[in-house]
């Protein structure tokens, strides 16, 4: 499994990724992420661990791209990253013409942004 969704007690939604995300795990990334947000009924909080994230497809960054333009997607913290992924976050901001996330050395400031 390249990735991991779960709600915790204060309500964000904590996405885990491990190792790389081909083809096959976009594709899962992208149904598991659609059944969420149909559920929400407000913005969600997303904290992003990405501390053992690897490279990324093209159709990953897809499914990164198209999940950010929906607007029930509200904050997102991401730490973790290498280089890749901030280079990867900015072309999706850019891409998304929105300023919804952010990046962080660990997860307590991570945590503590979402939830201010």
């Amino acid at each position: 499994m390249a990735h991991q969704l779960q709600f915790e007690s204060d309500g964000v939604l904590r996405l885990t990724f491990i190792g790389d995300t081909d083809r096959r795990g976009a594709g899962q990334l992208a149904a598991d992420l659609a059944s969420i947000l149909e559920q929400a009924e407000k913005p969600l909080l997303i904290l992003w661990d990405d501390t053992r994230g690897g490279k990324a497809s093209s159709d990953a960054r897809k499914v990164y791209a198209d999940f950010n333009r929906d607007p029930r997607v509200g904050k997102v913290a991401i730490f973790g990253a290498q280089r890749y992924g901030f280079v990867l976050g900015e072309f999706v901001l850019k891409l998304t013409g929105r300023d919804n996330v952010r990046f962080f050395n660990n997860e307590t400031e991570a945590r503590a942004w979402l939830l201010a």
